[in-house]
């Protein structure tokens, strides 16, 4: 089981880590409208351009597909708690023939994984898990509403198809305080700025989609048609249905992750004298963590390939976490 082998490893000798220092309140402000992207890409992210529409040339050194999300996680927090090996390089590879276009795949090479990521409490909180959180945003963007429009059947649900649409055109946020990670639907400035983004973006996404909605009769063909766009803004403004409910399990998911990553320094702590429990601990959190991000994916994309898309974000997790550590390093020196 791997939780003797988390016990037996740790009984051979586990390495003593740092702990967290004592967390610092954190402002993140919001741009305001007219601000430029460059002012605000910090707190508020951007589109990459690739993910408004059309194929990807990069070609990658792909490495092992075949490990299940949970399992990396698992294998990641042991070695964080109990200094097992890290996993194998590994990689995200979405299904190909999307209507919008096929999302990039996602490559992780070890470097170190968990090891140093802040506690809830500590000082680099906010800035860490800020920078995680637009990291997945912007993964989620482009390959979550890639997944969804895979034929046309899609378009039947107007709410969930236009609230894809929307999504992809909105920009990734944090808000202005350290438990605001991602958009919040019951906060109404943060819906504001989310709405202005959807105001300047929603063309490109209306557009790349226009090959196969320009087909559809002429009473169908206006929910997505780009001469529209004042309509089908006005209609997602008022019918948020599908828009709520995408930005709901966007924020339900960011939080899963990063609680369970941020308990990291935690089990550190009391693995020396509660190893038993800690391996225990350590198995049921992943356990409970990816069951409920697979319950919210398939809310939003139950015909899709939900293991595959679970994967690319603990892979987006963990290399922004790395760049992170790396960055904090290189700044030290």
């Amino acid at each position: 089981m791997v939780r003797n082998r988390a016990f037996d490893c740790y009984i051979r000798g586990v390495m003593k880590h740092d702990h967290a220092t004592t967390a610092q309140p954190l402002s993140l402000p919001m741009a305001q409208p007219g601000a430029s992207s460059s002012s605000c890409i910090q707190q508020w992210g951007d589109i990459p351009p690739g993910i408004l529409g059309g194929s990807h040339s990069t070609i990658l050194q792909l490495g092992q597909p075949s490990v299940s999300a949970a399992d990396l996680a698992l294998q990641l927090l042991n070695h964080a708690v109990f200094n097992q090996p890290l996993p194998q390089p590994c990689n995200a590879q979405p299904k190909k023939g999307g209507l919008l276009g096929d999302p990039e795949p996602r490559m992780w090479q070890p470097r170190n994984g968990w090891a140093a990521a802040p506690s809830e409490r500590g000082a680099r909180y906010a800035v860490v898990y800020a920078r995680v959180s637009i990291a997945l945003q912007t993964a989620m963007r482009e390959w979550i509403p890639s997944l969804y429009f895979d034929g046309v059947a899609r378009f039947d649900d107007l709410d969930m198809a236009q609230g894809m649409i929307a999504w992809r055109a909105s920009r990734p946020a944090v808000g202005e305080h350290v438990d605001r990670l991602s958009y919040d639907v019951l906060d109404p400035a943060m819906m504001t700025r989310c709405f202005f983004w959807v105001e300047r973006n929603i063309r490109p996404v209306l557009s790349s989609l226009l090959p196969v909605t320009e087909k559809f009769d002429s009473s169908r063909r206006g929910f997505f048609d780009p001469r529209n766009t004042n309509r089908i803004l006005l209609r997602l403004r008022r019918a948020q249905r599908g828009f709520q409910t995408i930005l709901k399990v966007e924020e339900d998911i960011i939080t899963q992750l990063v609680k369970l990553v941020a308990a990291t320094s935690k089990l550190q702590a009391k693995v020396e004298r509660q190893p038993r429990l800690v391996a225990t601990e350590v198995e049921r959190s992943v356990q409970r963590t990816f069951a409920t991000v697979e319950a919210r994916l398939r809310r939003i994309i139950p015909h899709s390939d939900i293991e595959t898309v679970m994967r690319m974000l603990v892979i987006v997790l963990t290399k922004s976490l790395e760049q992170t550590h790396a960055d904090t390093l290189d700044k030290a020196a």
